[in-house]
C-alpha cells in the first residue's frame, strides 16, 4: 500500500500504485544521491549513516523497483501493444530499453560503493538517478495516459491480480 496525498494506492488501482511507485524510487535516488555526499565525511557517524541509507534504499530498489519493473513489462505492456499505433508501440520498445540502460547503470552503481572511490560512486548515482527520472517523467506522462486510454476495465483487474500474485496477495 503506497500513500499518495491523502489517498492510498494499492495493487487495486494497478495505474495508479505504478504511479506512487515511481514517487518511492524518486525518494531512493535522492537518498542515493544525498548519501554519497557524506561517505567521503571525516565524521565516522556521517559515514555510517550514509552506509545505511544507501543499503536501504537499494534494498528497495532490488525488491519493489524490480516487482515494478516486471509488473510493466510482463503485465502493462504486452496489454498495451497490440492497441496502439506504430508510434506508440515505438514508444513503449523504447522504454523497454530504457529499463535496460537503467539496469546496467544500476549495477555499475553497486559496483562501486565496495571500492571507496566516492567519486566514482556519487558520479554513478548522479547517472542512475537522471536517467530513472528521465524514464519515470515519460511514464507519468505518456505510458499512464496510454493506458487509461486503452486498457479495459477487464484487463486492469486481471493486471491488478497479477501483481497482486507478484507480491504473494493473490
Amino acid at each position: 500500500m503506497i500513500k499518495i496525498g491523502q489517498k492510498t494506492a494499492t495493487v487495486e488501482d494497478p495505474l495508479g500504485h505504478l504511479t506512487a511507485c515511481h514517487r518511492r524510487i524518486e525518494q531512493r535516488l535522492e537518498t542515493l544521491e544525498r548519501a554519497g555526499e557524506w561517505l567521503g565525511s571525516p565524521d565516522a557517524g556521517k559515514r555510517a549513516e550514509a552506509i545505511g541509507a544507501i543499503a536501504s534504499a537499494l534494498r528497495f530498489l532490488d525488491s519493489s523497483g524490480v516487482l515494478h519493473t516486471v509488473d510493466e513489462e510482463e503485465s502493462v505492456f504486452p496489454r498495451l501493444v497490440s492497441k496502439l499505433e506504430s508510434s506508440e508501440r515505438d514508444y513503449v520498445e523504447a522504454l523497454e530499453r530504457q529499463h535496460r540502460v537503467v539496469d546496467a547503470a544500476y549495477a555499475d552503481l553497486k559496483r562501486t560503493i565496495g571500492d571507496g572511490d566516492f567519486a566514482a560512486y556519487r558520479e554513478a548515482a548522479s547517472r542512475v538517478a537522471k536517467l530513472y527520472r528521465e524514464h519515470i517523467a515519460s511514464e507519468d506522462v505518456t505510458l499512464i495516459a496510454m493506458a487509461q486510454r486503452c486498457l479495459s476495465p477487464d484487463e486492469v483487474t486481471a493486471i491488478s491480480a497479477e501483481m497482486r500474485a507478484r507480491r504473494g496477495r493473490a
